[in-house]
């Protein structure tokens, strides 16, 4: 009796044992081959996203096969583009007014340092001034412009394994396997719906700051678009982007207060009214699970993992939960403790 508890105990340990060795290994794997993965990772969820639209330019509008690929793959171009073109002309229209923020900046600090004077604080009004005005603007910019270059080739390997997995899908007989029909189902579902919430936030979010003339207003509409994918911090970190400009512009005026106010505003409503109602049960994922995710995803792939750690979980998690002796694992990720 004792023999048996003591081999059922080395079983366990072992095959725990031999999960953290296989976990550290997929992990190092990941990390290695980020630089292949990640593209290709990409392209599949977002062909999921074209598989569906063009699979409704066929049925909707009749499209034969090769015109309705076309067309999406068209489209997902012109998308990409207008991303980047947009971020070029923002970055160019802030390189113009860069001496002006700059005084602006002079001139809140040295209106603060009087002001904290008053109070008896005292600051080093002068190297604060000689820091400020030394500030490597134009030096970030450029590393702005290389990371852009540089997204811009990962997004041409994008595209190309798009065209593959399009034209590839004809050949391809249709998917039996029940685990990877719901995995597509609801990566496809998630992305659609996330997309359009984006989509939506990032109009309102121009709308409101170019109706103020803030500056760089398409930029950080841009921003609160690709951020509104991070699940958790990256609607919070879209909305505190724009600040610095806007307080360089208006100060701590009326106007600052009501641009925060109605950027606030656009992602609470999008995000936490109006896109879980589109969105149902979502990824069936726990709260707890989704932010050790995003930990998980950035630490291993940096910022696309950040963008892609909600699909990946729950991608995994429905693998998990089709096998019997890994259920317990899907079973937590969905935040229900096993008996």
């Amino acid at each position: 009796m004792f023999a048996d508890k003591q081999s059922l105990y080395y079983q366990k340990t072992t095959a725990i044992c031999l999960t953290i060795i296989a976990a550290g290994v997929v992990t190092a794997f990941l990390v290695y081959t980020k630089a292949l993965l990640i593209p290709l990772v990409i392209s599949i969820f977002l062909y999921t996203i074209l598989a569906q639209m063009t699979l409704y330019l066929k049925h909707k509008f009749s499209f034969p096969s090769w015109a309705a690929m076309t067309v999406s793959i068209l489209l997902c171009t012109a998308f990409f583009a207008g991303i980047i073109l947009f971020t070029i002309n923002s970055v160019g229209e802030f390189l113009k007014g860069g001496e002006v923020y700059r005084q602006n900046l002079i001139a809140t600090v040295t209106d603060l340092s009087s002001r904290l004077q008053q109070h008896g604080i005292t600051l080093d009004q002068n190297f604060l001034e000689n820091y400020l005005r030394e500030l490597p603007i134009f030096g970030w910019l450029k590393n702005v412009g290389g990371r852009l270059f540089s997204i811009l080739s990962n997004m041409t390997v994008v595209i190309l394994f798009m065209i593959f997995f399009l034209f590839g899908s004809k050949k391809t007989p249709p998917l039996t396997n029940p685990a990877i029909k719901e995995m597509l189902a609801n990566v496809s579902i998630y992305l659609s719906v996330k997309l359009m919430a984006s989509l939506a936030t990032g109009l309102v979010a121009a709308a409101i700051l170019l109706g103020f003339q803030v500056k760089l207003a398409v930029l950080f509409a841009l921003f609160m678009f690709l951020l509104n994918f991070i699940p958790s911090v990256g609607s919070i970190v879209a909305v505190l982007l724009p600040i610095p400009v806007i307080f360089l512009q208006y100060g701590l005026g009326p106007k600052f207060f009501i641009v925060l106010g109605l950027l606030t505003a656009t992602e609470f409503i999008i995000g936490n009214l109006l896109e879980p109602r589109f969105l149902g049960e979502g990824m069936d994922l726990h709260p707890a699970a989704v932010v050790a995710s995003l930990i998980f995803w950035t630490l291993v792939w940096g910022a696309p993992g950040a963008f892609l750690s909600v699909p990946i979980t729950a991608s995994v998690k429905i693998i998990l939960s089709k096998i019997k002796h890994t259920r317990p694992f899907a079973e937590i990720l969905a935040g229900r403790l096993p008996h």
